[in-house]
């Protein structure tokens, strides 16, 4: 399936809509080139030895990468009870010399496989089991360069090597040239605590002409088990006040119904596992029914206008705050939108409590000058309420 899709759309001579099997006897002009990074074979400027920004492939068009390869790293693989690669370590990819990245994206994400928590994942266009890899045609005219940023405590050397994806290839197809209406490749990570019963969350505010072919989701009631899965998915193409595709219930834009199902699913193009303490995780790729957009595209999640008012009530009172992150694909002309800031490495891991701080003894409270408090809930999610100074005050904490 995705074989077709590179080789259909970008393939020297190939007929839209060929099968790969079509174009496998096919002799073309087109020329295989390959990168490595990373391995102690490398260069050193690209390794994690001497920074924490490392370049893993420059290359020259016209062109189209076919596939992307991360090996786990060493410590996964010696202390695989004790390290995991989370959000800590960023993908960006940047095409024809462009200043801002159109891919932007923790790498674990961009494969489907949410804060790295996966041990195993397969779908049409990624997969991880020892190894992430991706197979998203990303063509380019002029260049593209591909970068991993780690933003996390360690400094350059050789505990960061250990702890980064050892071994990285990026194999692409060099081309005479490409059809004028090829777009580039665009991915890009969100990821928000909100009120959903007072604001919608936002995945993707695009600009451009373009078509969205997949993403994907996760869902959370921080601190608590459970979440709502009546919420909307709506897509506003070029402007609309009103959604032009609208799913309603989030279980069903990802290809299920009546809630996510007890246990893990992964299809080709649809898939649901559980994720992070009671959380939700899905993906969904269109790619024959990619979203097409001439000038914008934006895709929020929120209740439904006609959704019972139960749902906004209940999510929209304090301490009822859901938690989203998603990853977007996309195709599109450039330039691209600006993309919002990416968060520091510790502000990206999911959350698991409102405050993670150690509840002050009686001994601290009296010396800050508190003339009451008293506690209540359960230990777990314990909060304490004191009057002091300044007028009541409260604070809620998850025990150590």
């Amino acid at each position: 399936m995705f074989g077709s899709l590179a080789v259909g759309l970008f393939g020297a001579g190939a007929v839209l809509g060929q099968t790969l099997l079509d174009t496998l006897p096919r002799l073309d002009d087109a020329q295989t080139v390959a990168e490595n990074a990373l391995w102690l074979e490398t260069p050193l400027q690209r390794q994690f030895q001497r920074s924490k920004q490392v370049t893993i492939a420059e290359l020259t068009g016209p062109a189209v990468i076919t596939m992307i390869h991360f090996a786990l790293p060493e410590r996964m693989i010696a202390q695989p009870d004790q390290y995991r690669l989370g959000r800590e370590l960023l993908l960006r990819m940047y095409w024809d010399g462009e200043p801002t990245p159109s891919v932007d994206c923790p790498l674990v994400d961009f494969f489907c496989d949410p804060d790295g928590q996966r041990d195993r994942l397969q779908n049409a266009l990624v997969n991880k089991k020892r190894g992430w890899n991706a197979y998203f045609p990303m063509p380019f005219r002029k260049s593209a360069r591909i970068e991993l940023v780690y933003d996390g405590p360690l400094p350059p050397g050789r505990e960061l090597w250990r702890s980064m994806p050892c071994y990285s290839y990026v194999i692409a197809q060099r081309l005479p040239s490409l059809p004028e209406d090829v777009g580039y490749f665009h991915a890009q990570w969100r990821q928000q605590l909100l009120n959903l019963g007072k604001e919608d969350y936002v995945a993707l505010e695009a600009g451009g002409r373009g078509k969205c072919i997949g993403w994907n989701v996760t869902v959370r009631l921080p601190g608590r088990g459970g979440y709502p899965v009546d919420e909307n998915e709506q897509l506003y193409i070029d402007g609309q006040e009103t959604p032009a595709v609208e799913f309603q219930g989030i279980e069903d834009a990802f290809g299920f119904s009546w809630g996510f199902p007890p246990e893990e699913n992964l299809f080709p193009l649809t898939g649901y596992f559980p994720f992070h303490k009671e959380g939700a995780a899905a993906y969904r790729f269109f790619l024959q029914d990619a979203i097409r957009f001439q000038r914008s595209l934006k895709i929020t999640i929120g209740f439904g206008e006609k959704e019972d008012p139960q749902f906004r009530k209940q999510f929209g009172k304090p301490g009822n705050e859901l938690e989203f992150s998603s990853t977007v694909y996309w195709y599109q002309t450039e330039p691209h939108a600006p993309f919002p800031p990416m968060p520091p490495a510790e502000r990206r891991r999911p959350r698991d409590g409102k405050d993670s701080q150690k509840l002050p003894s009686p001994e601290a409270l009296e010396k800050q000058g508190v003339k009451l408090h008293f506690r209540c809930g359960p230990p777990e999610g314990e909060s304490v309420f004191v009057v002091g100074q300044e007028g009541v005050q409260s604070r809620q904490s998850r025990r150590p």
